[in-house]
């Protein structure tokens, strides 16, 4: 009787088996009901509680595992839910890019600022390699960033590479790459060139390169491929090359440090920034851009320059140009104790400039004060976002309120509540 009901438990085991291999967990509470009667021999009943103890520890694991698998899906639904959160914004991110360094957001009045703004609209979207010269702190990088942002190429990369910033020794690896194993610890890393595919390579102080790299980067420009140092295949890029120096090429061609093909190669059309004291007209406009910057990020109410202290800007010569312009605005709203900057608030290279030149009444050049440049300058803006004063405000680098108070202050907005749409 106890082998025969033995062997009924063994095929009850048995079937129970085959049941969990396919999934089916129904015989488990029979097989207690079986275990727990006493009418098995005591090697048997253990055998099939500890059979029945596996079989809940598998059911258990099935269940967890199921569960892990429906929180997997919930997280992946997030994550395609994330995923075109962020693709919507980044797409509004590169629209707001292109905006910021949309040409009509070159700061510039004079007619060399214009004439360079009709250039930059003209080949912007096109394929040909653009050589921008001009001193330093002319804003090479900002012309070169509007050339990439309103051409097709804006939404892959923009790579810069500042050739002075590196040496001899690296800047090859830095901008061509470098496979693994050419010495001891190295990883095989993509250079400059290839992380600009699709997009664009911008090449600051170019007149810095080695003539080593000046080689390898004339071959990229005529075969467009590139090869990795210690590579035995190259790599084929899709870029378009945008290049900056404040140095005269020419005079390097001739003096042996720079090849003329690669200059040809590079200057298919020049882009040349007048330095600031050659158009001086800009100043007020760079002003009063720079004021509303500062001021915003000090956190500072509006202020303004006094008549004297705009004199004393307009006759400095400014050989670091834009960029010490605005360097010398944010140091005068840092420290200006009055709502109005004066002359003693500036810095001591600009007022020993001031008393050691021959005075000139700029504003016989400038029939306008700052104000009504001001003025005309919101209007301006205003009219080109089609009176849109939110997309007004974005173009000034100011927040809504900031231009409100702004209309307000000059006389521009119906009243105090005037709503900004």
């Amino acid at each position: 009787m106890e082998n025969t009901s033995g062997s009924n438990l063994l095929a009850k085991l048995t079937e129970l088996s085959n049941d969990i291999s396919l999934g089916r967990y129904d015989g488990i509470k029979e097989l207690f009901e079986l275990t727990k009667k006493g009418q098995y021999p005591e090697e048997i009943t253990t055998l099939a509680e500890a059979f029945g103890m596996m079989v809940v520890k598998v059911e258990a694991r099935e269940f967890n595992l199921q569960k892990n698998i429906e929180e997997l899906q919930n997280t992946r639904i997030e994550l395609e839910k994330t995923r075109d959160i962020l693709a919507r914004e980044n797409l509004g991110l590169r629209k707001s890019i292109g905006f910021v360094f949309s040409p009509q957001n070159i700061i510039g009045q004079s007619k060399k600022m214009q004439e360079l703004i009709r250039i930059v609209e003209r080949v912007a979207d096109t394929p040909v390699t653009v050589l921008i010269t001009g001193e330093t702190g002319t804003g090479k990088e900002l012309i070169a960033k509007s050339l990439h942002f309103n051409s097709s190429r804006q939404k892959y990369p923009f790579v810069a590479l500042n050739c002075a910033a590196l040496p001899e020794s690296l800047i090859e690896s830095e901008l061509f790459g470098i496979e693994k194993g050419v010495a001891t610890g190295v990883e095989r890393r993509a250079g400059r060139i290839e992380q600009a595919h699709n997009g664009t390579l911008f090449l600051d102080e170019i007149g810095d390169m080695p003539i080593s790299a000046q080689v390898k980067l004339l071959r990229v420009l005529e075969e467009r491929e590139a090869m990795r140092i210690g590579g035995q295949k190259p790599v084929s890029v899709d870029i378009r090359v945008i290049s900056a120096t404040n140095k005269d090429l020419k005079k390097e061609i001739s003096e042996g440090r720079f090849r003329s093909d690669l200059y040809y190669r590079l200057k298919v059309i020049e882009i040349n920034i007048p330095p600031l004291r050659e158009r001086k007209e800009d100043i007020p406009i760079f002003l009063i851009t720079f004021l509303d910057r500062f001021c915003k990020k000090f956190g500072r109410q509006s202020l303004k320059f006094s008549r004297e202290a705009i004199d004393y800007l307009m006759q400095y010569d400014w050989r670091g140009n834009v960029r010490e312009l605005e360097n010398e605005v944010e140091r005068a709203v840092a420290l200006a104790v009055n709502d109005t900057i004066m002359p003693e608030d500036l810095s001591v290279d600009i007022i020993e400039a001031y008393q050691n030149t021959e005075k000139k009444d700029v504003f016989d050049d400038f029939p306008e004060n700052i104000n009504d440049m001001e003025r005309k300058h919101v209007f301006n803006i205003l009219d080109e976002c089609n009176g849109n004063k939110s997309e007004a405000a974005k173009r000034l680098g100011i927040s809504r309120e900031g231009l409100r108070k702004k209309l307000k202050r000059m006389s521009m907005a119906d009243s105090e509540n005037s709503e900004i749409e």
